[in-house]
């Protein structure tokens, strides 16, 4: 039986409890996992994969993986999107399914959209890896646990050209055991400066409010040279980010995100890192580019 320590069950129980919120600092690159009114947002079909592997060398730790997919119908101001996403962490593994649709109209220079989504939340609490200091305990000597729940969400979205800003609640209800859970809600922000030398400079940031917890403020800034970009990111109270972007072709791009921990856990493990995959199906279109939004 794998052992898992005392401590890292109690996590992850509390954070079943707390409905603990899988993390992203590529967030700028997929927002359809914040806020279901991006859906259909860059004009095309958009397929994104993320994986991240949270707090590296510390067992039990969270490990994301998400796939979400969002395209404009026939008629443009009508948008389809759906995400999957699994996270582990503790003795906990979590999938969440959602299907996502958004209203767009015209306004000024650029668009704003009205999104809602709807899906599913799968909890499985995997109580026999657990092994605690005293063998046979009748506390921990249970049958594996799974629950299910619906969800629902919604957000506004407005993009222009070189700008952006939303404001969401991915899950304004999802019914569980346990009673009334606080859910988060994000603001996110960008705009892209044009600069010499064909070079884009582009700061974004997302604010993250639950209650009764402290608010996280995430500032991003990248540089971008044709079809690379560095940027670098501060989570308040928590990480520093290096991320790296780049463009395989027209219709494929690549990312990576290192976190590097300078919160009280920095001690107990080597960082976070994150893989992204974005595929746009740009041919015979004409579409916003895809590498700042």
């Amino acid at each position: 039986m794998k052992k898992i320590s005392l401590l890292l069950c109690l996590l992850g129980m509390q954070a079943v409890q707390a409905q603990h919120n899988a993390m992203y600092s590529q967030y700028m690159f997929n927002g359809l996992l914040l806020n279901p009114a991006v859906a259909g947002s860059s004009d095309v079909l958009n397929i994104t994969l993320l994986h991240r592997n949270q707090w590296s060398g510390f067992e039990g730790a969270p490990r994301t993986s998400s796939i979400s997919a969002h395209s404009p119908l026939k008629n443009k101001k009508l948008n389809f999107g759906f995400s999957l996403l699994n996270d582990r962490f503790g003795i906990t593994n979590r999938t969440k399914f959602d299907i996502a649709y958004a209203y767009r109209i015209m306004l000024g220079k650029g668009s704003l959209s009205f999104g809602v989504q709807g899906g599913v939340n799968i909890v499985r609490s995997n109580w026999s890896q657990v092994q605690t200091t005293t063998p046979g305990d009748q506390v921990f000597i249970t049958q594996d646990e799974v629950s299910s729940s619906p969800r629902a969400g919604a957000g506004l979205y407005y993009r222009s050209e070189k700008f952006y800003a939303g404001a969401s609640t991915p899950t304004i209800f999802s019914t569980a055991a346990g009673g009334l859970q606080y859910k988060p809600t994000m603001v996110t922000a960008g705009y892209v400066f044009s600069l010499p030398n064909e070079m884009k400079l582009k700061h974004s940031m997302l604010l993250k409010y639950i209650k009764n917890e402290p608010m996280e403020l995430d500032l991003n800034t990248n540089i971008y040279y044709k079809s690379a970009g560095l940027g670098f990111s501060y989570r308040t109270n928590d990480a520093m980010v290096f991320l790296l972007e780049f463009g395989i072709n027209e219709q494929f791009r690549a990312g990576y995100a290192f976190d590097m921990t300078i919160s009280k856990l920095a001690t107990y493990n080597k960082g976070s890192h994150e893989v992204m995959l974005r595929y746009e199906f740009r041919y015979g279109v004409t579409a916003k580019d895809p590498r700042y939004f």
